[in-house]
């Protein structure tokens, strides 16, 4: 799978040995990071020297998160970046594993958006960088058999103009272009929503 891994740049040096346990935990379980940036910012910040302005790497992020086939917050510090990031993955329909480390200053109250109802959100503490890699591994376990079906596409030159055109557009995958496009087809087609009452 394609992750995309998200935390806050606050205090990242504080909590990098957590960070990076997650990082690997994705890996070895047979994942790719499709933005891997955790490793340059942690030693941006021991260096002391200023990071990549947020504003200028927004559209990446975003993209990321799109491509993705699923998301992994650590929210142990949380900011406004970091939630738009949350939501616009749980919008978008990504499985996403929400961490964070649990202090002895913390309360029983759940995040906000644990209040939710996106089926797809697995939210979960942990007190050792072990113990988020025994949870990340548990994640990946539960999405890995996923049901996806795969077949060669041949597009003509304006069809594939069209879904550049409206991936970007519309700040959506190509993938999703395509599946919408489906999905709309089916629905309107009366002749299969027939077969498929047959089926029931």
């Amino acid at each position: 799978m394609k992750v995309f891994f998200t935390c806050s740049t606050r205090s990242i040096e504080k909590y990098s040995k957590n960070y990076r346990a997650i990082r690997d935990a994705i890996i070895s379980s047979g994942n790719k990071i499709n933005r891997d940036w955790i490793d340059y910012s942690i030693n941006v910040a021991k260096r002391n020297t200023p990071d990549v302005p947020s504003h200028t790497i927004y559209e990446d992020v975003m993209t990321a998160i799109l491509t993705a086939d699923a998301v992994v917050v650590d929210a142990t510090i949380r900011n406004m970046a970091l939630g738009h990031q949350l939501t616009y993955a749980l919008q978008n329909e990504k499985p996403v594993l929400l961490l964070r480390l649990k202090t002895k200053k913390d309360t029983k109250e759940k995040l906000f958006v644990e209040g939710s109802k996106f089926k797809n959100l697995n939210a979960h503490e942990y007190t050792t960088p072990k113990e988020a890699k025994a949870i990340v591994k548990q994640f990946f376990e539960k999405y890995k058999n996923k049901p996806k079906k795969r077949f060669n596409l041949v597009l003509t030159g304006s069809q594939y103009n069209y879904i550049n055109w409206a991936a970007y557009y519309y700040k959506k995958t190509k993938t999703d272009i395509i599946h919408e496009s489906i999905e709309d087809s089916a629905e309107k087609d009366s002749l299969y929503k027939k077969y498929l009452s047959k089926q029931s």
